[in-house]
């Protein structure tokens, strides 16, 4: 239980000189945190200058005897409660405590879900930490598009072992826009290129092989990719970025690549990111196959094996 001691600094009267007021007592009563009583009450205080107030923050109340105690230390106290209570059994309780005990009772959020009720026409889940759970989720989504932005095309090489998916291809496969569709789903993904003659980061050799999904293309839909590219750019097309002989060299040496490490390839050709992105789900064993496509994958190896035969 956490207590705090307010005093308001705006008070230009020395309290060796005025007669010391006698200290208040609020105990905040919480199913979460009780952050969000504790700064209602904070924000309110401000207004009363030469306050002294102890805040006793009862956090996590979600039985009926967590309520009843907060209610005896209240009245032990002679103090005030203050509460967030989502659940209208423990609300109901409270105010009954208070009652019985001769002891104020604030309720913070009861009478506004009772409004929003009325006007939504729904109602409440009354579930505990719900506003909490809902920032921490918001945090970590940004964390990870956050960490696909760092580790876009390369870049930090030092952080792949933190990332959960990690895409290698050459320019021009997707690999930047699965990177952030994937960080929409909340996984940390970071993708790598692969340039002709140029060794890949040392670091990628060192992460779980299982994080990575290897990308390539048919070579006539990249030479398409890379042309428009390079006309919204006004660079001449036959830059040898675009050019056929480099493009089958560059993807020739991807293979190599991608055949020494043993990692799945996907080819992302005339396929939606939506597509893309739920086959390195699959390989990356982030998510199970959904029945339709392992029944299709099946039917296809053994369609390859009989023509094998």
């Amino acid at each position: 239980m956490a207590k705090s001691t307010i005093r308001n600094p705006k008070s230009k009267i020395p309290l060796s000189r005025a007669r010391r007021p006698a200290v208040r007592q609020v105990v905040v009563v919480s199913d979460a945190t009780g952050r969000t009583a504790e700064m209602v009450v904070r924000a309110a205080l401000v207004q009363f200058r030469g306050a002294d107030v102890q805040l006793h923050v009862r956090a996590r109340v979600r039985t009926a005897a967590g309520v009843r105690a907060a209610a005896r230390e209240a009245s032990t106290l002679r103090g005030l409660i203050v509460h967030t209570l989502v659940s209208p059994e423990l609300r109901n309780l409270m105010l009954t405590e208070g009652r019985a005990r001769g002891i104020p009772t604030i309720d913070l959020l009861g009478p506004l879900l009772l409004r929003l009720e009325d006007l939504l026409r729904l109602q409440a889940m009354a579930k505990p930490g719900l506003f909490r759970e809902m920032d921490q989720e918001y945090r970590r989504r940004f964390e990870v598009v956050e960490f696909a932005v760092k580790h876009d095309d390369g870049q930090d090489p030092r952080g792949l072992h933190q990332a959960d998916v990690i895409l290698v291809g050459v320019s021009r496969t997707s690999k930047t826009p699965l990177s952030m569709f994937l960080a929409g789903r909340g996984l940390r993904v970071a993708n790598v290129p692969v340039v002709h003659n140029l060794p890949l980061p040392e670091e990628l050799g060192r992460v779980d092989p299982r994080k990575v999904v290897a990308l390539t293309i048919k070579p006539e839909r990249l030479l398409e990719l890379r042309r428009a590219r390079l006309q919204r750019m006004e660079t001449p097309p036959k830059f040898p970025y675009a050019d056929p002989r480099q493009i089958w060299v560059e993807l020739d040496y991807a293979y190599v690549q991608f055949n020494r490490t043993g990692w799945p390839v996907v080819d992302v050709t005339d396929k939606s990111i939506e597509e893309v992105a739920a086959e390195i789900l699959v390989l990356t064993g982030i998510e199970q196959p959904a029945a339709p496509l392992a029944a299709s994958r099946a039917h296809r190896a053994s369609a390859w094996r009989r023509t094998s035969e």
